[in-house]
């Protein structure tokens, strides 16, 4: 294809979705305050509180993987952002989703030239635009006028992220059941095989409203002998799967 055929293409078309519960009214309107000034077409997406029947919970390979069962709001977020995914591969015809938390202050500037921001992505399918840990992070490349950090560890969060039709089917393809909190099964690049990839600096910063779903977090239980011998295996495996993929692929 020739660069002026290229140049004739029309823009990638791109899905905006703030995840959010219904009743959350302040947060919605100060998420619809900062959408609006952007220019862009979006929308609220209601968010789940359960996963559906085909994405069963695991709560005892959850005690395995992560050491707990999950949480009402962990459970919560999977099921929302897995039916995102869903809406944006099966009902629209986009080729880009955007996700969006409800809790978020955005950069302006950014987001009115998203449209520069996907075409600067190139052949990456799911960028982050927020990480809660600087896990293992190297700077790769100059994007716009920030960069694109990859990551070879877990960074963690769901708050913001551009993902392409190929990424989130690999995300589905990749998850048949629920046993770690959602971002923890996103950072898994050895299992879905995709590098985790973020700009930086991010053009979002989360607010810490508390969750909408939960009053309280993590309520941990001793494992018994049994169940801490498997987590030992499960994690050692886990973690010999991240450092040979990372080491395979340069991160």
């Amino acid at each position: 294809m020739t660069s002026a055929s290229l140049a004739a293409l029309p823009p990638p078309r791109v899905l905006v979705r703030v995840i959010s519960l219904p009743g959350s009214v302040e947060r919605r309107a100060r998420m619809a305050e900062q959408l609006d000034a952007t220019g862009l077409d979006w929308r609220f997406f209601d968010g789940w509180r359960t996963p559906p029947p085909e994405l069963p919970y695991d709560s005892a390979r959850a005690r395995i993987a992560r050491g707990r069962v999950l949480t009402p709001g962990e459970l919560g977020c999977f099921a929302s952002h897995w039916a995102l995914w869903a809406d944006f591969l099966f009902n629209s015809d986009a080729d880009l989703l955007l996700a969006l938390e409800d809790d978020l202050l955005l950069d302006p500037v950014f987001f009115q030239r998203l449209d520069a921001a996907v075409e600067a992505m190139g052949p990456i399918d799911y960028l982050r635009l927020y990480a809660k840990v600087p896990a293992g992070i190297r700077n790769e490349a100059h994007f716009l006028h920030r960069h694109i950090a990859r990551f070879s560890g877990k960074a963690y969060g769901t708050q913001a992220y551009l993902l392409t039709r190929r990424g989130a089917a690999r995300f589905r393809r990749s998850i048949r059941r629920v046993e770690r909190p959602i971002d923890d099964e996103m950072d898994r690049f050895w299992a879905h095989g995709m590098a985790i990839r973020a700009v930086f600096p991010f053009p979002v910063m989360e607010v810490q409203y508390g969750s909408t779903i939960e009053d309280t977090r993590r309520v941990l239980e001793p494992l018994t002998a049994a169940e801490r011998a498997r987590s030992f295996l499960v994690r050692g495996v886990e973690k010999a799967r991240r450092i040979g993929a990372a080491t395979l692929r340069g991160g």
